[in-house]
């Protein structure tokens, strides 16, 4: 029999409130199994009924654009009811064109597709062990689809509800990504006009699946001005799906109808057909009528790489021009992929290291690129940011150091996360077209600011222009004392000053002294404080001693070195005319030895590597020559048995 509950009618009005549970990719918490959301569970607030909504008329609209951009820009009917009922309440109300506007915090559609990540790896705390994102077709038009699969807990029909409103969120904000309620639905409608949700839960030993359908281009064309979502809800505690009545089985029935009229199904056996690939618990969800640029053709590519999903513009930009040479190394590291390559963005989306959760992209899981690890001369720099409670022990752990491919690559910047969620990409805090800070990388999670909704970006807060401070000050630091040990070379000018701020690198002398050494002597500081915090395996400066006693007593870094040139002796000197070594000459020299000690090192590689493999062949030949031995010892005693 079919359970009946005094509930209201199973269809709901997007309504605001704050407090929400996001869909994860996704699934959310199984919650109470209650249907309505807070605005409809107040049973004295007029409502439309499902008659009512089915004879709303269509609007005389403009012609529909497919372009995310312009796709909020049509005739809409907006109408106000009338006084409300003596002792009824107030209530907000959103009118469609909301879901588009709102949706425009993402101006990056992997911004989007982050935020349905997010949730479904908020659900790892439920069981979740993978999500799958793929592309599948759409049988009524053809049309391309994006889906995104979990094995998360799933929602039952209170959740479900939950996700379709606004502003509703009982994730813990200290545990979870997702914490304002507002990520699914701003997230879909970015990459799609419309999107349907299957999820199946078990709550209390009753486990339920629900269908629910946002739909951009059902509210337009059919002139509402509230957003209406149809939802219907099964029981599957027994051996068969038992539709779950609330109101009527006419308002139900008009859901069913709604969503096979402006879903991609046709029947209600193909609606059921899509809980197969979820299992016993999880959520699906698949956007449709994606978004096209303004050619006309669809934002996300799944043509270029059967692997991947590309955004169209960005992954096209260079390719109807020959590039030089070193554009195309720079177009192939990550820092740039990452701009029209899914594959590549989520490889860094996560600061921490799954266990037992993978994202499969289109039937491939994704490697996760962690590039601290590949850092060159890598330094770990603790940094605590002035917060009050409850986060004053807040402590930003970041892991400095040059790219692999440094000099050869000018990339910079900092990878800066948020809850173990990549918020800002390769953050470059030094100026454009500044030799100082190339190849620098930098890796931190900065859990003490704020990002904003769209988690592309930081609040700009006193806490974010302080990090940034210190984030430059790091760089030029870092830069200045490790430059020489990968090929840079300082440039040729005698005003090579440092930005100032707290502990940075100071230039040379200070007052009259300075003005008085030649245009062609660099004088090299290095910040104490900064050099007694190293703990690399690096070769050492011979001057780093004097450097620091010399910057101690107001004194330039680097003295002019008086004594012998090379190619002269003490006699060839004319007395008077001490000959003077430019820093900039020893520097050049400690490169030069530094490259010498780096030979040595790979010869006493290869010399160990071949100690290695000559000890194994005198292994295999005395493990040989035991056995030949043993063989002529046994021949010998049966040559003597025989005699």
């Amino acid at each position: 029999m079919s359970s009946k509950n005094e509930k209201p009618q199973n269809v709901v009005e997007l309504t605001s409130s704050d407090d929400e549970d996001n869909v994860a990719a996704g699934a959310t918490r199984p919650q109470v199994n209650a249907p309505a959301s807070k605005a409809t569970t107040q049973q004295n607030v007029p409502r439309q009924s499902a008659a009512a909504i089915a004879s709303s008329p269509p609007v005389n609209e403009a012609p529909e654009s497919r372009s995310f951009w312009k796709a909020g820009t049509y005739a809409a009917n907006i109408t106000i009811k009338s006084t409300p009922v003596q002792g009824s309440l107030e209530h907000a109300r959103v009118h469609p064109k909301f879901l588009h506007s709102n949706a425009t915090s993402h101006k990056w559609a992997f911004g989007a597709i982050a935020e349905l990540l997010d949730n479904a790896v908020d659900e790892v705390q439920n069981g979740a062990t993978f999500v799958k994102v793929d592309r599948v077709n759409i049988m009524k038009d053809n049309s391309p689809a994006l889906v995104f699969i979990d094995d998360g807990g799933g929602m039952d029909p209170e959740s479900l509800r939950k996700c379709m409103s606004l502003g509703y969120s009982t994730k813990k904000a200290n545990k979870t990504i997702g914490q304002y309620g507002n990520g699914f639905k701003t997230s879909t409608m970015r990459l799609g006009a419309d999107v349907i949700v299957f999820s199946r839960a078990t709550h209390e030993s009753k486990s339920t699946q629900s269908i629910g359908l946002l739909s951009y281009t059902y509210l337009r064309k059919t002139g509402q001005d509230d957003v209406i979502v149809p939802m219907i809800d099964f029981d599957i505690s027994g051996h068969w799906a038992e539709p779950i009545i609330y109101s009527s089985q006419d308002d139900w029935s008009f859901n069913l109808k709604t969503i096979l009229e402006w879903s991609p199904f046709a029947s209600k056996s193909e609606l059921l057909q899509q809980f197969e690939d979820i299992g016993p618990h999880g959520t699906k969800v698949i956007i449709y009528n994606l978004w096209m640029n303004d050619e006309g053709v669809y934002e996300l590519s799944f043509d270029d790489d059967e692997e991947d999903i590309c955004l169209r513009d960005e992954a096209n930009s260079g390719s109807l021009k020959k590039l030089p040479k070193k554009v195309l190394e720079r177009q192939s590291h990550i820092s740039y992929r990452i701009r029209y390559s899914l594959r590549a963005y989520a490889s860094m989306l996560y600061l921490g290291k799954f266990d037992n959760f993978k994202i499969i992209l289109r039937g491939k899981p994704i490697q996760q690129f962690h590039i601290a690890d590949e850092l060159k001369f890598p330094k770990v720099i603790s940094y605590r940011p002035q917060v009050s409670a409850p986060l004053k022990d807040a402590t930003a752990e970041t892991t400095i150091g040059f790219i692999k491919e440094a000099p050869a690559l000018s990339v910079s910047g900092f990878n800066v996360y948020h809850k173990n969620r990549l918020i800002r990409p390769f953050w470059k805090v030094t100026g454009d077209g500044s030799l100082k800070g190339n190849g620098v990388v930098g890796v931190l999670e900065a859990n003490f600011i704020e990002p904003t909704h769209d988690k592309q970006d930081f609040e700009r807060s006193t806490l974010f222009v302080r990090l940034e401070s210190k984030l430059k000050q790091m760089t030029l630091e870092y830069w200045k004392a490790y430059y020489h040990l990968i090929g840079h070379q300082l440039p040729a000018s005698s005003s090579y000053n440092m930005e100032s701020g707290g502990s940075v690198l100071s230039p040379v002398g200070h007052g009259p002294d300075m003005q008085k050494q030649p245009a062609d002597q660099h004088k090299l500081g290095l910040a104490s404080n900064f050099q007694e915090d190293m703990h690399l395996d690096v070769p050492s400066v011979a001057l780093q001693g004097k450097v620091r006693h010399n910057l101690e007593n107001g004194k330039p870094a680097v003295q002019p070195i008086i004594g012998i040139a090379e190619g002269h002796d003490n006699d060839g000197t004319p007395e008077g005319h001490p000959v003077t070594i430019s820093a900039d000459q020893i520097c050049e020299e400690n490169i030069q030895l530094f490259i010498k000690c780096e030979e040595h090192l790979q010869r006493e590689t290869e010399i160990n590597q071949l100690i290695e493999l000559l000890e194994k062949e005198v292994t295999q030949a005395k493990l040989k020559c035991a056995k030949l031995s043993a063989y002529v010892e046994a021949r010998k005693k049966q040559k003597t048995m025989e005699q």
